[in-house]
């Protein structure tokens, strides 16, 4: 056999390369999540004009949301990124097409988008707010199990796990507390307990003062936000409650009122269950103080009832931290003890004498001389 001259050689290489050499792709929007498409679109493409897409995009997004969506899929189609595939996932969740969000989460993930815990949350995120077809919200495994890799590949802000904007309480199973709080004190942390403590404080939604909290107040914000029974540590009723053998008590979060770096101050709710021969449901809420450890300060029943026996307390808080506690007495048609308050309507209110208090600076409930007039 005759060698092959130089040149000849040279027009074989370049023949056999050129066979060998992976076709160029062109991604399209049918093969948007398709993966090894993906990955062979990305091995080319206009890296420049895609970055331009995408910071345009990016900017675009705040003021029209799907006009944005669009960009970040042209600049994909340039050629496609794992940020491009991120900042695509977020903008779709914002408007709530969770299907299309995790496919593009998949693609981001696939395509190594660091950090990977930022993947895992917006995972979290979206199977926590994505209905089925009956618009329930059944994915609760699904957000259990990327909340869970998002800590522990040390996301930035774990306390969004808490958010109830972020997180609904109807996806919360009784476990997604524990599983948080247990999964964080996993991690390189200097007192366990702190977590613990930081996932109770931080469930409490914030509220501007001044606020008054009066039956208008209660009948417009029902307690439906759940305490679990993990955190009774920080909360002594719920330690009684739970092993008292007559009806039980279920306690909620309602807000928080003050932090600073001496305590925070926190509003609960609290709702014994029925029990034989009384048909009433009626809350009652105490204010209660923490040291920044989570040590109880001070604690006391500030509004609605102990017992139907007493007065209905109305409480109002200023921005000062001053506050008042003031009972209205129901008298009933009947005498309750031997009528019952079932069906037997209040005839009155008689206003009680009203009680002043501040809120000191060590977080210590005093006594207040100046009257505080409920406005």
């Amino acid at each position: 056999m005759k060698p092959l001259s130089a040149l000849s050689l040279a027009a074989t290489i370049f023949l056999f390369s050129c066979h060998n050499r992976p076709s160029a792709v062109t991604l399209t929007e049918n093969s948007l999540y398709v993966i090894d498409t993906v990955r062979m679109a990305a091995a080319g493409g206009d890296e420049k004009a895609a970055r331009n897409k995408l910071g345009e995009a990016a900017g675009l997004y705040k003021k029209d949301t799907m006009a944005g969506i669009r960009l970040f899929k042209s600049s994909i189609l340039l050629k496609p990124t794992a940020k491009a595939y991120f900042d695509l996932a977020g903008a779709l969740l914002s408007t709530r097409q969770y299907d299309e969000g995790i496919k593009a989460l998949s693609v981001a993930e696939a395509l190594g988008y660091t950090p990977l815990a930022n993947v895992m949350f917006r995972y979290a995120y979206a199977y926590a707010n994505k209905p089925d077809d009956t618009g329930h919200l059944p994915n609760s495994g699904y957000v259990i199990h990327y909340m869970e890799l998002a800590i522990q590949m040390g996301y930035a802000h774990p306390g969004q796990f808490l958010q109830k904007d972020l997180f609904p309480n109807a996806m919360r199973k009784s476990d997604y507390d524990v599983v948080f709080t247990n999964t964080l004190s996993g991690g390189a942390v200097r007192d366990p307990g702190k977590p613990l403590w930081d996932a109770y404080r931080d469930q409490f939604p914030e509220i501007g003062l001044p606020l008054v909290i009066d039956r208008p107040w209660l009948e417009n914000h029902k307690l439906d936000d759940p305490i679990d029974f993990q955190y009774e540590k920080f909360i002594p009723d719920m330690r009684d409650a739970r092993f008292s053998r007559e009806g039980g008590t279920s306690f909620y979060y309602v807000a928080r009122i003050h932090k600073d770096q001496a305590f925070v101050a926190l509003l609960y709710g609290a709702v014994d269950e029925v029990v034989e021969g009384d048909e009433s449901q009626n809350p009652r809420l105490a204010l209660v103080t923490y040291d920044r450890q989570g040590k109880l300060i001070d604690q006391m029943t500030v509004a609605g009832y102990r017992v139907l026996s007493e007065p209905f307390l109305v409480c109002s808080i200023q921005p000062d931290l001053k506050f008042r506690v003031q009972g209205f007495k129901d008298v009933y048609q009947n005498n309750p003890d031997s009528a019952g308050y079932d069906h037997n309507p209040v005839v009155r209110r008689e206003p009680q004498s009203p009680q002043d208090f501040q809120i000191g600076a060590n977080g210590k409930f005093q006594r207040a001389d100046a009257p505080l007039a409920l406005r």
